[in-house]
C-alpha cells in the first residue's frame, strides 16, 4: 500500500510533517507510544495545572525541529547528502527520550541507571524497535546509540541533538511555555533556524543571529527560574522519592504483599529488570501504585501516597541549609510530631547555570568569517551568573497550625517564628 504523508497538527509548530514511512513505523513502535503516559514535565502539573503534555509531544516535536533544520541545511550548504545521515538525524530527534521513566528525573533519584541507559537499552533490546532501526542497515542502531552517546563519528547531528542550542531545548521551551501559561519561555524559533550555518562540520550562529540567541538564552534561563526549578515542583519530586523509597524499604522487609506483580520491576535491581518489564511501567502503572500505597498499613508510605494524590504538599522553605545542631533539632520536633525524619524532612539545591560557556559555548561565525562565542559578543549573556539557593521541604503541619512544637520549629527555621513558608 503506497503511503500518504502524515500531517499531525501541533500547538507549538501548527504542523509536524511525516513524509518519510520508515519514520512513521519509528513513531507507531509501542517503546514510543509508551511515552504519551509520560509527561514531560513530571510533576509540575501540581504546580502549573496545564502542564499535561507528553515526553511523546515533545519528541514529535523535536523530530520536527530536527526536520526543519536540515531542510535549511540541505538548502544552504547541501547537507546532509546522504540519506543515512538524514535518517540518524531524524530517528535520533525522535527517540532521544525514549528511556524515560515515569516522573522522568524523579524517577532517576531513586534508581541509579538512568534514561540514557534504558534509551541505549531499548534500541537494541526491544525487538519491535530494533526490527524497524534494522530495516536501514545492522550497523543503523550502534550508530544512533553513538549519537546519543555523543561518541563524535557524526558530529553535526550530535551538536544538532546536544549542545547549548539544540533542536531538543528548542521545542521544550517553547512546548512548556505554552501549555505552562508562561510567556517568557517563547522565542522566534523560525529566526533562529534561519541563524544556524555549517562550518566544517560545525553548526554556529551567524552574527546577525545573536539578538535571537539572546532572546533564546534569556527564555532558558527564566524557565530554569521560574517553572523548571519552581520550590513546589521541587517539594513534589521530593515526595515522590520518599514514597518510592519507602516502598522499596517495605518491599525488601516482605511488608507490601499488595504490591502488583507488573510493578515489582520497581524494586529489583535495575541491572535485573529487562526492557519489556521497564517499558510496563509509566505513569498510569505508577500512579496506580500510589493508589495501592494509599491503603496499606503502614503509616508512612499510606500518608506520603494520600499527600501526593490529594496534593498535600509539602511545604518549601528558602534558606541556608541547616546545620547540624538545626537538623537535629528539626528531627527531634518532626518525631514530637509524630512525622518520621527520614521521610518527612528533605533537603535540596537548586542551582541555575545561566549560560555555559567553558567547552560548550554557542559558536559565533563573524561577518569577516573568524569564528568567536556567544558571551564574547553579547553583553546581555555575560550578564547571566549561575545561581543557586537552598530549599528545606518538610510538612505543613510542622510550620503552622496549633500544634504545640509549631512555635519550635518556627525558631528553628527563621529565629523569629513569625515568617511563613513561600
Amino acid at each position: 500500500m503506497r503511503f500518504t504523508e502524515k500531517v499531525l497538527k501541533d500547538p507549538v509548530h501548527d504542523e509536524i510533517v511525516v513524509d518519510d514511512p520508515w519514520i512513521w513505523d519509528l513513531i507507531n513502535t509501542a517503546a514510543v507510544q509508551r511515552l504519551r503516559r509520560i509527561r514531560q514535565l513530571g510533576t509540575s502539573y501540581l504546580t502549573f495545572h496545564g502542564a499535561e503534555h507528553s515526553r511523546f509531544t515533545h519528541s514529535l516535536g523535536v523530530y520536527e525541529t530536527m526536520r526543519r533544520v536540515l531542510a535549511a541545511f540541505k538548502r544552504q550548504s547541501g547537507w546532509p547528502e546522504n540519506p543515512r545521515e538524514q535518517k540518524l538525524a531524524l530517528a535520533a530527534a525522535l527517540l532521544h527520550d525514549v528511556g524515560h521513566g515515569p516522573f522522568s528525573h524523579t524517577f532517576e533519584t531513586v534508581y541509579p541507571i538512568h534514561h540514557e541507559e534504558w534509551t541505549r537499552r531499548i534500541l537494541v533490546e526491544d525487538a519491535e524497535m530494533a526490527a524497524v532501526l534494522a530495516e536501514v542497515d545492522s550497523d543503523f542502531a550502534s550508530d544512533l546509540i553513538g549519537i546519543l552517546g555523543k561518541r563524535g563519528n557524526y558530529r553535526t547531528v550530535e551538536q544538532l541533538i546536544t549542545s547549548q542550542l539544540d533542536v531538543d531545548r528548542m521545542d521544550y521551551l517553547l512546548r512548556d511555555a505554552l501549555h505552562t501559561g508562561v510567556n517568557y519561555g517563547r522565542f522566534e524559533l523560525g529566526r533562529l533556524i534561519r541563524s544556524l550555518v555549517l562550518a566544517d562540520g560545525d553548526v554556529l550562529l551567524r552574527e546577525s543571529g545573536i539578538h535571537t540567541a539572546e532572546q533564546y538564552i534569556l527564555a532558558r534561563y527564566f524557565m530554569y527560574t521560574q517553572v523548571y526549578l519552581h520550590p513546589v515542583t521541587i517539594g513534589s519530586d521530593v515526595l515522590v522519592g520518599n514514597i518510592l523509597r519507602r516502598a522499596g524499604e517495605l518491599w525488601e522487609a516482605g511488608e507490601l504483599q499488595q504490591t502488583p506483580s507488573f510493578l515489582q520491576a520497581l524494586f529489583l535491581d535495575q541491572g535485573d529488570v529487562s526492557v519489556e518489564e521497564y517499558l510496563a511501567i509509566d505513569e498510569s502503572t505508577l500512579l496506580y501504585a500510589f493508589r495501592v500505597f494509599a491503603g496499606v498499613k503502614d503509616p508512612v508510605l499510606s500518608d506520603l501516597a494520600c499527600r501526593f494524590l490529594n496534593r498535600r504538599l509539602f511545604a518549601p522553605i528558602v534558606r541556608a541549609e541547616p546545620s547540624p545542631e538545626e537538623w537535629a533539632a528539626l528531627r527531634t520536633a518532626a518525631r514530637a510530631m509524630g512525622f518520621h525524619p527520614e521521610y518527612y524532612i528533605s533537603g535540596r539545591y537548586a542551582a541555575v547555570s545561566a549560560y555555559v560557556y567553558r567547552g560548550s559555548g554557542i559558536p559565533v561565525l563573524l561577518t569577516d568569517g573568524t569564528k568567536s562565542e556567544l558571551s564574547r559578543e553579547s553583553r546581555l549573556v555575560r550578564s547571566l551568573i549561575p545561581d543557586k539557593e537552598y530549599r528545606l521541604f518538610l510538612p505543613k503541619e510542622m510550620v503552622e497550625g496549633d500544634h504545640p512544637m509549631v512555635e519550635r520549629v518556627q525558631s528553628i527555621l527563621y529565629g523569629t517564628g513569625r515568617s511563613q513558608p513561600l
